[in-house]
């Protein structure tokens, strides 16, 4: 039975075992003409020759696209013809129920519709990493929940908008920050496109992002107590029984990157006669979010040097001695992971919280998603960075020379955002001021 806008057929694929072999088995010089494809299918899947594979396939034709004028489709694969076809007809049937299928014109195109195509772009241009493309994508996606994630952007009111952007109070500022970012986006282009006369996402009447009530437990760095108590243990656990001791070392010892360390070449960025470690890529993560081996690093600033003290030196001969033979050269070399030989960073950080939980460092309590009280640690292989950071400018490091350490473009990103003032450093400083004034004499009159 036909049916109007589908089209149901059995096709046959076949692929050369050996590239190099063109002939044709017998029974397809035999068979090849008249033949039933269902007939082809048993005669051939045993051949020699080929790998034979039969697809069952219902091609639904759902739309079409008024500002490109191309034909949307949609299709269907299952066991036989008659399964692909069913299916086809049931998402027909719910297309219908709700209103028929869509088809996009420039008044009824929605929030995604809009979306989506700028994060393409952009992506295409190279205005955005892979990583940051990956992540608009996934953020896309929890827009698509939305409620008026299918409703036409010019029918979502300021309301829609409202609760929808309240839902989020309880996230942290980045995911709000993500989510917000894309609402704009999506208004503007609606707004350049003329689809909408009002854009309530920009001006002093917008609609602004929601103050978040996330109770963050971040900390830049580890104490002093923390770190001699994490040292301790990393120091003296066998390799045999904590594979990244070192790896955790020369972070704690250089301030360098997670990704940056993960992705470093024994042969070609450590040299141990100069005694320094050059830091020239990091690890990223794919569209498909898998982590793989990066051109560049982070930034352009984050291209830098390292001399070696002999904390780090330490580490990294630890590390060499240890080192699997890797076709990637990586010093931190994962065989389980056979295309880039990389440790997950997801996998590390849970690693080094599981030894936070061991060693009662950073612990906290909190409701997990099933009501249940747990007990958690805030620490994480980031701290690790800024535990050096805030040990460097206890010992009153120029921020300038920390600044290129880390690999920074500015110094107020390096004290703002990785050097930890606590108790203990104000506990040093003011030490000073004290010492400083008692060394001018500022309060002789009134001490005698």
């Amino acid at each position: 039975m036909d049916f109007k806008g589908i089209t149901v057929g059995t096709y046959i694929s076949r692929k050369p075992k050996n590239k190099n072999d063109k002939s044709i088995c017998a029974n397809c010089e035999k068979n090849k003409e008249n033949i039933d494809k269902e007939k082809q299918y048993n005669l051939c899947k045993e051949c020699n020759k080929f790998y034979v594979s039969k697809t069952c396939k219902a091609v639904l034709t759902i739309g079409r696209d008024q500002t490109t004028g191309k034909t949307l489709r949609k299709s269907f694969v299952a066991d036989s013809e008659e399964k692909a076809l069913r299916n086809a007809l049931q998402y027909k049937l719910e297309l219908d129920e709700n209103g028929g299928p869509r088809i996009i014109t420039k008044t009824n195109k929605t929030l995604i519709d809009l979306v989506q195509p700028l994060i393409d772009e952009r992506f295409k241009l190279n205005q955005i990493k892979e990583s940051t493309y990956k992540r608009k994508l996934d953020t896309l996606k929890r827009l698509k929940t939305a409620p008026f994630a299918e409703k036409p952007i010019a029918k979502v009111s300021r309301g829609d908008i409202v609760n929808y952007l309240a839902t989020f109070k309880t996230y942290s500022k980045s995911t709000i920050k993500q989510v917000y970012e894309l609402l704009c986006m999506g208004f503007g282009e609606a707004y350049h496109q003329s689809i909408i006369s009002d854009n309530f996402m920009t001006g002093y009447k917008r609609v602004e992002k929601p103050k978040s009530e996330y109770v963050s437990h971040h900390k830049i760095s580890l104490t002093i107590a923390e770190q001699k108590k994490l040292m301790n243990f990393l120091n003296n656990v066998p390799y045999s029984e904590f594979k990244h001791k070192y790896l955790f070392l020369l972070l704690l010892s250089t301030g360098m990157r997670i990704g940056e360390a993960l992705v470093l070449d024994y042969k070609k960025d450590i040299d141990l006669e100069k005694g320094i470690i050059t830091i020239r890529r990091t690890q990223t993560k794919g569209t498909n979010g898998k982590s793989k081996i990066g051109v560049n690093t982070k930034t352009s600033s984050g291209q830098r040097i390292i001399t070696l003290n002999s904390f780090s030196k330490d580490a990294i001969e630890g590390a060499i001695k240890h080192i699997i033979p890797n076709k990637f050269h990586l010093l931190f070399y994962n065989p389980i992971n056979k295309q880039y030989g990389l440790y997950e960073e997801g996998s590390i950080n849970s690693a080094l919280k599981r030894i936070g939980l061991k060693l009662e460092i950073g612990l906290y309590e909190e409701r997990n998603s099933k009501g249940k009280t747990v007990t958690r640690t805030n620490l994480h292989t980031h701290m690790l960075r800024g535990t050096f950071a805030t040990r460097c400018a206890e010992a009153k490091m120029d921020p300038n020379v920390l600044k290129e350490i880390l690999g920074h473009s500015d110094t107020s990103i390096t004290m703002k955002y990785y050097v930890d003032v606590d108790t203990e450093f104000i506990k040093s400083e003011s030490k000073n001021i004290v010492d400083y004034l008692i060394d001018k004499n500022m309060f002789a009159n009134t001490l005698a």
